[in-house]
């Protein structure tokens, strides 16, 4: 897939990744940052492979060439006049909003508002990591099923895809929130799902859910299909629990259909399947990846702690920058893959 892709539309670097650039400026709210490391999350090799086209190339204003990468990690070289956080030497994470992207570079431009201090515990790779997946899972643990950080004792909690990186992640957040946390993965992966700290973990190889006591508050399903419905089943009825699905058509049903035919086509059945949840006393939600930097400070408090730790299942430098996308792609990673840049 991925040759494929760099033979339609040009070189690797043109599709993927820009090295040796001109050092760019920044301007007044803006911080320049040399990157030191990032990582592949799904979201970039779906984009590679066209996904979201119709509306990336919108807020962009340009089609390509694509610099693609969302995870931010590494040293402040220049700031603008506007900005009082940050200063020349600082290290900082973090992950701007979807629709930019450009981290599988050596310098990137961003926002200060998207910024915080790079845990003092972590290695830039370990690092890089963390911020795409953690604001991922606390949109959708948090903001979309009402938990609250710290105050989760008593809540049991499913997690659908506990082996990759926002399920990884998610695992971890809700262990050191106070929820009981089962999760889902594939027979090979069971034992790092426990040693992340879930309570249960279920091979789905193996076992099928629909057995399963319904007595979940929350479920997040970073997998999708015929989940669905088995896990809307395992959900405390008439109870105030939530369904959180990371598999969303909105971006697909776009790229088929148009903007607008895409963007209502979707909101009815989003709006279908509220309803239809919210006769048994069910909210269901569609999550999505929000950059919160509040949030990110209270995931570096974590780390800091060492009640998270990152997981990254293997390196690529920024110049095998395929490889690791393949490798990414293949079904064997566990949590994520990191890409160092020197």
């Amino acid at each position: 897939m991925l040759a494929m892709v760099i033979k339609r539309y040009g070189a690797a670097k043109d599709v993927l990744h820009a090295e040796h650039i001109a050092k760019p400026s920044a301007k007044v709210d803006e911080v320049l940052v040399r990157l030191k490391a990032t990582s592949v999350n799904p979201i970039e090799y779906k984009m590679r492979a066209g996904y979201g086209r119709k509306v990336f190339t919108k807020k962009r204003g340009f089609e390509f060439p694509v610099i693609l990468g969302n995870d931010v990690c590494g040293v402040v070289e220049a700031v603008g006049k506007k900005v009082l956080d940050f200063q020349v030497g600082d290290e900082i994470f973090a992950a701007p909003e979807v629709n930019g992207q450009g981290s599988y570079s050596e310098y990137r431009v961003i926002k200060s508002i998207y910024c915080v201090k790079k845990p003092d515990t972590l290695s830039f790779v370990d690092a890089a990591s963390i911020p795409y997946v953690a604001m991922t899972a606390w949109a959708c643990l948090v903001t979309r099923a009402k938990l609250r950080p710290g105050h989760c004792a008593g809540k049991k909690v499913l997690v659908h895809g506990g082996s990759g990186g926002i399920g990884s992640f998610a695992i971890q957040l809700l262990k050191a929130w106070g929820a009981h946390v089962t999760t889902t993965c594939s027979t090979k992966k069971i034992e790092r799902a426990r040693a992340l700290g879930a309570d249960c973990v279920i091979d789905y190889q193996q076992e099928d859910i629909s057995h399963m006591t319904s007595d979940f508050d929350v479920v997040l399903d970073t997998v999708g299909g015929a989940n669905e419905q088995k896990s809307l089943h395992l959900l405390k009825k008439h109870s105030n629990a939530h369904y959180v699905s990371l598999v969303i058509p909105v971006l697909s049903a776009i790229d088929n259909s148009g903007l607008l035919k895409g963007a209502i086509g979707s909101a009815i059945t989003l709006m279908r399947k509220k309803r239809a949840c919210k006769k048994n006393g069910i909210h269901y939600h569609w999550g999505m990846f929000k950059s919160n930097k509040d949030a990110l400070k209270a995931v570096k408090d974590l780390l800091d702690k060492h009640e998270i730790k990152p997981v990254v299942d293997k390196t690529f430098p920024l110049d095998q920058l395929a490889e690791a996308h393949n490798y990414a792609e293949s079904g064997n990673v566990f949590g994520k893959v990191a890409i160092e840049i020197h």
